[in-house]
């Protein structure tokens, strides 16, 4: 199922239009995309939203709800240091358990939640673990979200020290176009974004959001 999964996700990246199914950038440019799933966390985005103010370094961060709830100062940190904004549901149940009704009254949800904290709704949408139905698509994109995948996966979540993240960075150089999903409730995280973002600025690549490469 996995292998059937991915050639249908490469399918779709190849024939939509980016503004519905993104996937990876173009490969053409100059600019790779860092995301960050599951937060905002209490300790450790600050210290992620550190080192991309340190180093002048945009990403786009996919929030959960639930977690802007309860840490609504660091959302409209995120906000106002410039980054992009978007959902990632609003409880992260399993994808499998949660219905295409259900997913879509998170998302109005998430909503109003960001638009009271922010000014601002997003369009921006990552599903739980990148699992998607078809009528969970169809009813996304009639809401107007814009589903956002990637197409490089570190596992940090798996990763047993900065160490072991770094040197997978190093065998896995990014290329332009990539889409690397991180979370930024890794805790050792904010220890290796630098030597990401130094090494791949020296090779001429530059960061941006998503939200730029849509528009």
């Amino acid at each position: 199922m996995p292998l059937l999964r991915q050639m249908i996700r490469t399918t779709m990246a190849a024939t939509l239009p980016r503004r519905l199914f993104l996937v990876h950038g173009p490969v053409d440019g100059s600019s790779v995309c860092l995301t960050f799933d599951d937060g905002p966390h209490p300790e450790n985005t600050p210290r992620v939203l550190d080192v991309l103010q340190a180093h002048n370094t945009p990403a786009t961060f996919f929030v959960i709800g639930e977690n802007v709830q309860q840490h609504p100062d660091l959302l409209r940190r995120i906000a106002a240091e410039g980054h992009a904004i978007g959902h990632h549901s609003f409880l992260h149940t399993d994808p499998d358990a949660t219905s295409s009704r259900q997913l879509l009254a998170e998302i109005k949800q998430t909503d109003q939640l960001l638009e009271n904290l922010i000014g601002r709704k997003s369009s921006l949408f990552r599903p739980p673990h990148g699992k998607l139905t078809a009528a969970k698509m169809l009813g996304l994109w009639r809401a107007g979200q814009k589903i956002i995948l990637w197409n490089v996966d570190p596992k940090d979540f798996q990763s047993h020290s900065p160490e072991q993240l770094r040197q997978w960075f190093k065998s896995h150089p990014l290329s332009p176009g990539d889409i690397v999903l991180l979370h930024d409730k890794v805790e050792h995280l904010a220890k290796i974004l630098p030597d990401l973002i130094q090494s791949t600025r020296r090779r001429g690549i530059h960061f941006t959001t998503v939200a730029k490469w849509i528009a």
